[in-house]
């Protein structure tokens, strides 16, 4: 039954070397599939959570993961050293539709057969999960499963800005999508159109970068798109609901033929 304890400062470059040392972790014991990925999601909602909301980017403040790779069960306990985190989570309201945040708790409850949150020995909040293995092992496997930092182009077709996704959109990927699109409406492209086809990962603190690129972009009275999202990235966004938010399609043809033709910036 291995064990593993990880601890991180509360700095942003610890997501990176989180991500890492879980994989290491899962390779280590064969996990792989649709298991090893629901697992990394909801490890990396625990630990953004810690980062932002717990230990607010404090450095001087830790960040400890314990994973126990059961036979049975997967299971972690992410444990920070902010202060009434237990009664944030308790007095936590639905967040809107449109939040740039607050999506985290939803889907670690979704993702995970077990989901618990207490006050640690110092304080802090101990967020403890736990996935049964046999139910995801008996599913098909059709996860390609990547866990590559966030690679992030930009082109232009026509009228129209095309962002091209690779990896992982997480807190550090979506921090790099939204500074991008920020600058691309600065300039004056306000068509903007994401093709997420190499995106093999997306956390809450990706779909907050999403909807913080749509706002962007609307507010300047322009328009969005997105296309050629996988499987496991589109049931992320149904979780959530935010399918009906944005305007998808399934092919990045699609999207940009919906574009009416105007005279470039």
């Amino acid at each position: 039954m291995p064990c593993y304890d990880f601890k991180y400062k509360s700095v942003l470059e610890s997501e990176e070397q989180m991500y890492n040392d879980l994989q290491a972790a899962l390779m280590e014991n064969a996990i792989t599939g649709e298991l090893r990925h629901r697992f990394s999601l909801a490890v990396s909602e625990g630990f953004t959570n810690a980062l932002i909301h717990g230990n607010q980017l404090d450095p001087c403040k830790i960040i400890r993961i314990h994973l126990n790779i059961k036979k049975e069960a997967l299971t972690a306990d992410i444990v920070d050293e902010g202060e009434r985190g237990l009664e944030r989570i308790q007095q936590r309201r639905s967040r809107g539709e449109l939040a740039d945040g607050g999506r985290g708790i939803d889907l670690m409850g979704h993702i995970c057969d077990h989901v618990k949150f207490a006050r640690s020995d110092k304080g802090g909040l101990k967020v403890s999960i736990s996935l049964i293995r046999q139910k995801i092992n008996n599913r098909k496997n059709t996860f390609s499963y990547k866990e590559d930092a966030m690679e992030l182009a930009v082109r232009h077709e026509d009228n129209v800005a095309v962002i091209d996704l690779k990896g992982r959109l997480d807190l550090s990927g979506g921090t790099m999508l939204k500074e991008t699109t920020k600058g691309l409406a600065d300039e004056g492209k306000l068509s903007v159109h994401v093709n997420l086809t190499d995106v093999d990962f997306i956390n809450s603190s990706g779909l907050g970068a999403m909807v913080s690129i749509m706002k962007e972009v609307r507010l300047r009275q322009g328009r969005l798109t997105l296309s050629n999202l996988a499987s496991y990235v589109q049931e992320i966004f149904e979780i959530t609901q935010l399918s009906h938010i944005f305007e998808v399609y399934a092919t990045e043809q699609e999207a940009l033929g919906s574009y009416q033709s105007v005279p470039s910036n």
